[in-house]
């Protein structure tokens, strides 16, 4: 975490006050003597210092040394379920915590967190968010090697309180959360888990974000949006009746990568659409989560994307690119198949596969193939297709005839499933002009519906209709989003 992006952070959060916390330092001797060694000036501000303002140094410079002496000093309340003292403690934070929201709102602030899933989504989120003016962030505790661009990286310091102090790491998560409610407002987050572990327990053991932190959220004031990536709402029954051709259709392994139990997601989502400001879904996913609002948030910075040639002036053989992480969740050997039955009939046509590749060569492996086969069985495109099209790659994909996509009647993606992807492809190579149409609309569809501008539009939407803004913020966010749109 460099140094400036610190120094915006304490600049952003200053000034904040927690005099329901002062009270109850003045109250209890145990607490007073951690503020006490947390910080040694006096003042109005030693609470502040003591809790948030460490916490704040540890989320942005990842200071191991600093963690460790915060949660041995604040061991007996960083969990407001293990004793009166550390209830009475969480019920002064929250207090405070919904005032400084309250007061942020009203000055015309709006601070955004978004997590903790470790997916590139997150960076495009945080991005909407700031061409709406909000002062959003994001924050994960791991990181795939397809990408590790967020704000708050979480995973170092975690993997060694693992491996030094035991289950330490789930008092630090509630530090965390302590970090998060003080400086931020809307929370956006997956389905699967939120800031505190463990994850889960009211409908799936493994998915979910805990309950309690959603009531902390409620309760302190703050905007709770939660979203849907795949796996933390996809059940198995609910997906089969889809269709012959769907995600569940191909699981090696049934009840290992998804929610999978319908009844028991089925009651996860339930608990998680009660504590909501609002469900955000996409998609396929609309058919999936009840009550679910559709804003297309597989987004792409279309300024960071620069599009290749028109694809009907290449020659020769057709490349076609496939870049999945699970080949059996995206149809991949039906593709296999069909490349080769055409290349033993003579047909010059090539298969370039990458899987769990870094995000930069996958955009870069974009511009050298003819098409992208996104995929042949789920139903709905993900954000590689989205990106492909930025780029004016055309698009081969399998969509669902309910599935919730942007503009569908205007949406460039060849459409292919198992049945008739070598047809498809066999057709593309006899007649390049479909794929140059393909790809040059691509471009165009994804600034409109799935750029961060849209997104930003989509979001202000959201919030202009759920989040109870004062009337100047209101006004504030309707502006920005006109301007984003004009």
């Amino acid at each position: 975490m460099s140094s400036n992006l610190f120094r915006s952070a304490r600049n952003l959060f200053e000034g904040t006050r927690f005099p329901n916390l002062a009270r109850f330092a003045r109250k209890n001797q145990k607490f007073e003597a951690a503020v006490s060694a947390l910080s040694p000036a006096r003042g109005r501000g030693r609470v502040e210092q003591a809790i948030v303002g460490n916490a704040n140094r540890v989320a942005a410079e990842g200071d191991y040394a600093l963690l460790t002496t915060l949660l041995d000093a604040l061991r007996p309340f960083l969990n407001p379920d293990r004793s009166r003292d550390a209830r009475d403690f969480w019920d002064a934070l929250i207090a405070d915590c919904r005032v400084i929201t309250e007061d942020r709102l009203r000055s015309g602030e709006m601070n955004s967190l978004w997590g903790v899933t470790p997916i590139v989504n997150l960076t495009s989120g945080v991005a909407a968010d700031r061409a709406l003016g909000v002062n959003a962030r994001s924050l994960v505790f791991t990181t795939y090697h397809t990408s590790s661009n967020f704000d708050f990286v979480c995973s170092e310091i975690q993997a060694r309180l693992v491996a030094e102090r035991g289950e330490d790491w789930f008092l630090f998560r509630w530090l965390m959360l302590i970090w998060a409610i003080a400086n931020f407002d809307f929370f956006h987050l997956y389905n699967d888990r939120g800031i505190i572990e463990p994850a889960g327990g009211y409908g799936s053991p493994r998915f979910g974000i805990a309950v309690r932190e959603m009531e902390i959220y409620r309760q302190a004031g703050k905007r709770l949006y939660t979203y849907a990536y795949g796996a933390d709402h996809r059940t198995r029954e609910k997906n089969m009746a889809l269709g012959k051709w769907n995600f569940c259709s191909e699981c090696p392994d049934p009840g290992v990568y998804c929610v999978c139990d319908d009844a028991g997601g089925a009651a996860m989502l339930q608990v998680i659409r009660e504590y909501s400001t609002a469900v955000v879904a996409h998609g396929l996913a609309m058919k999936l989560i009840p009550g679910a609002r559709n804003v297309p948030y597989l987004t792409v910075d279309v300024d960071k994307v620069s599009p290749g040639p028109p694809r009907s002036r290449r020659n020769g053989k057709l490349v076609v690119g496939h870049f999945p992480n699970h080949g059996y969740f995206k149809g991949t050997k039906y593709l296999q198949g069909a490349i080769e039955s055409l290349q033993a009939e003579g047909h010059e046509v090539e298969l370039l596969q990458l899987s769990g590749r870094p995000h930069d060569e996958i955009l870069a492996a974009m511009q050298t193939i003819d098409v992208l086969v996104d995929q042949l069985i789920s139903g709905s495109f993900g954000l590689t297709a989205v990106e492909a099209m930025a780029s004016g790659c055309p698009v081969i994909c399998y969509l669902h005839d309910g599935v919730a996509v942007a503009e569908r009647e205007a949406c460039p993606v060849i459409e292919a499933n198992p049945d008739t992807i070598k047809q498809v492809l066999h057709q593309l190579i006899l007649d390049r002009a479909r794929l140059s149409d393909a790809g040059a609309a691509g471009p165009h569809y994804v600034r409109r519906n799935y750029s961060v501008e849209a997104l930003g539009k989509h979001l202000a939407d959201l919030y202009l209709a759920t989040a109870d803004l004062p009337m100047p913020l209101k006004a504030r966010v309707g502006e920005s989003a006109r301007l984003l749109n004009s």
